[in-house]
């Protein structure tokens, strides 16, 4: 079965060395783990949804991990450039849809992308470029 991204990211942040890290990075590469890392690293994505983190539900159903798999394609609604003609107020409610949608930790990391930091230690910006070269 394929792990889902914040398992990669989890798994790959409990390793002890940088190549490690990389070759687990380039082993479950997957467009919504190069997405979820283009969103925190890449400085040319700027995100269009407020600061402070949206009221949602968790979704409480089981094996939820690979939701984001599919649904990372979403993201573009959220970015600047994705959807100019999108009203602020519908953009905030698919968001917050999305997040409903997703396993909960996936959902945390989601936020956390949107805030453009990763709640993973070690993997760093140096690791995700040796990773996934031209990435951002």
């Amino acid at each position: 079965m394929r792990l889902g991204v914040s398992e990669v990211l989890e798994r790959t942040s409990k390793m002890t060395s940088h190549e490690d890290r990389v070759r687990m990075l380039k082993e479950n590469e997957s467009p919504a783990l190069r997405a979820m890392l283009q969103g925190v690293f890449d400085p040319r994505i700027v995100w269009l949804l407020p600061d402070s983190d949206p009221p949602y539900k968790e979704n409480d159903l089981p094996d939820q991990q690979n939701v984001l798999l599919r649904e990372y394609r979403k993201m573009y609604l959220f970015v600047e450039g994705g959807n100019p003609n999108l009203k602020q107020t519908r953009r905030e409610f698919l968001f917050i849809e999305l997040l409903e949608t997703l396993d909960p930790q996936d959902a945390k990391l989601l936020l956390s992308v949107k805030n453009k930091h990763l709640p993973y230690p070690g993997v760093t910006r140096d690791v995700v470029l040796e990773a996934f070269p031209g990435l951002f």
